[in-house]
């Protein structure tokens, strides 16, 4: 519990020095990084996995472990980038560069509806229904698993056996769920039509009186109204800090920068018609979400990991195996979802107050995205991250994003990208697991060094201390010296200090060279 706490702390400290300097870092990462730390700093780097064999047949095509974390950095941006940059090209040619683009992106627009929902649902199918619907018998016919697993089940169904969710260990038939997926896809893409009708009204509209409004700005301009006061009650200081994250403008750094490197950058990029560009923005209404879904789907639920480990000891403390982990049936006994609805409030309160950061490194510094941009970006991202996870490679969100972005951008040459924001992006990618680690493992270290007493269990082992209730479990945690007969105590149960030892199972008697012999327990009552 400690140790997990530590690495919420490191992980936390990190990610808000990283945003301080916009390098849009790895939370997954990020977490990783800091629990590593906290296992080197209490049981050593032997309990790192630091490689992990490839394996196939539970669809993991690539190794595991520290290995997986470091090959990530290159397949996460390149396959990002390699799908955003198809989709882009895509849309540029048939949509954007056509001469009637905005009738065009409005007949595009249900294709790209289709695609977003068919990918989301193929997901939510293959990855979440499955471990609720091929457990059962009665729906075997659209689960896939290992022959010889789904022969033992069919043999212990026929003899009138109990099946367990472990006699069906598929998931849903790959096929089933393109299928279905895509029918969903079909069906909202043909839904949704009033809608697109509605879209291209209001963009007519909205684009008509843009140009009367124009046309007025140019005979009578308004005069410039002073900046507000700033404020000085402390209550209204903490809303002006609150409130400068909302309303920021975070093209004004385009203003700000002394060297012009960014003003280059968008003046150099492709401008496309603005009534099809605003047609995309509601496109990447469907895109967001589709991007959203998967952030959730990784970050979020890495994020609370930590946290979930501390709240599952907590609430099995009485059955928890110190020493050895959560069990199987300690995590299945804990679906506490509110910790994930927890972590999903606490990202969009991080984006609300302190997401411009990361927002204009990588929207306005690193590249130009507009709507149509942004559409390939979010949705090759979202692609590469579902079917990564579908797959077992390990891809990071963030690289997705930055990779994707970079793609797009170097379709205008090498004049569209920043070079000195992808190298410090790139830097804060490889220094993040060292940095976390560091952080959780000094944490973790003067924790587990400082003079607790034996009050405290840090090592995850249970000290059993002589009670008038429990006289049986009188345990010596002052003396690390002396020798014991019979079983030694467990290793994993050892705290390296010159001051305790915790043993988590009854105390065998001392031998004659050790200290003297405690006293009798009292009798049981």
């Amino acid at each position: 519990m400690y140790g997990n706490l530590c690495v919420v702390g490191a992980v936390g400290i990190w990610l808000l020095i990283a945003t301080k300097f916009e390098m849009p870092v790895s939370t997954t990462h990020s977490c990783v990084g800091g629990l590593v730390g906290m296992a080197i700093a209490s049981k050593g780097p032997a309990c790192v996995t630091w490689y992990k064999d490839p394996d196939p047949d539970s669809a993991k095509y690539l190794p595991g472990g520290i290995t997986g974390i470091v090959l990530s950095w290159i397949f996460s941006p390149l396959l990002s980038g390699l799908f955003a940059v198809a989709l882009f090209a895509v849309v540029r040619c048939v949509v954007l560069r056509s001469q009637n683009s905005f009738m065009r992106a409005i007949k595009f627009y249900p294709v790209l509806i289709w695609l977003a929902i068919w990918i989301n649902t193929f997901f939510i199918i293959s990855k979440g229904v499955s471990k609720k619907v091929c457990p059962s018998k009665t729906n075997i016919w659209i689960c896939s698993g290992y022959d010889s697993d789904l022969k033992e089940g069919a043999e212990k169904d026929a003899a009138g056996g109990k099946l367990s969710k472990d006699d069906y260990p598929g998931k849903v038939n790959g096929w089933v769920a393109l299928g279905f997926s895509c029918g969903v896809g079909l069906f909202f893409a043909v839904a949704l039509i009033p809608l697109y009708l509605a879209i291209k009204k209001r963009v007519e509209a909205e684009f008509a009186d843009k140009d009367t409004e124009a046309g007025e700005a140019e005979e009578a301009k308004e005069e410039a109204k002073p900046p507000p006061e700033p404020p000085t009650t402390f209550c209204g200081k903490a809303l002006a800090a609150i409130s400068y994250s909302i309303n920021r403008d975070v093209h004004d750094v385009k203003k700000e920068e002394t060297d012009g490197v960014i003003t280059a950058i968008h003046d150099n990029a492709e401008k496309f018609d603005p009534k099809t560009e605003a047609v995309f923005k509601y496109i990447q209404i469907f895109t967001a979400i589709c991007d959203s879904f998967a952030h959730g789907a990784t970050d979020v639920a890495n994020a609370m990991g930590p946290f979930m480990s501390i709240w599952t000891i907590y609430t099995n403390i009485d059955t928890f195996e110190f020493g050895k982990g959560a069990q199987k049936t300690d995590l299945e006994n804990n679906d506490q979802y509110w910790i994930l609805a927890l972590g999903g409030v606490g990202i969009g309160l991080g984006l609300l107050l302190y997401g411009y950061q990361i927002i204009q490194a990588i929207g306005v510094k690193l590249a130009v995205i507009t709507p149509s941009r942004g559409f390939a970006i979010e949705l090759g991202a979202a692609i590469v991250i579902i079917i990564g996870s579908y797959l077992g490679i390990p891809l990071s969100t963030t690289h997705c994003q930055v990779g994707a972005t970079t793609g797009v951008a170097l379709l205008e040459g090498g004049r569209g990208v920043n070079k000195w924001v992808l190298g410090k992006t790139a830097f804060g990618w490889i220094i993040t697991l060292i940095i976390a680690g560091i952080l959780a493992g000094i944490l973790t270290g003067q924790g587990i060094r400082a003079p607790l007493g034996g009050a405290i269990n840090i090592a995850g082992c249970s000290p059993k201390v002589w009670t008038d209730d429990h006289p049986s479990e009188w345990c010596d945690t002052t003396d690390p010296t002396c020798d014991y007969e019979g079983t030694l105590p467990d290793p994993n149960c050892y705290i390296d200090s010159p001051q305790y030892i915790f043993l988590d199972r009854e105390c065998p008697t001392f031998i004659a060279n050790g200290p003297p012999a405690p006293p009798p327990p009292p009798p049981l009552s």
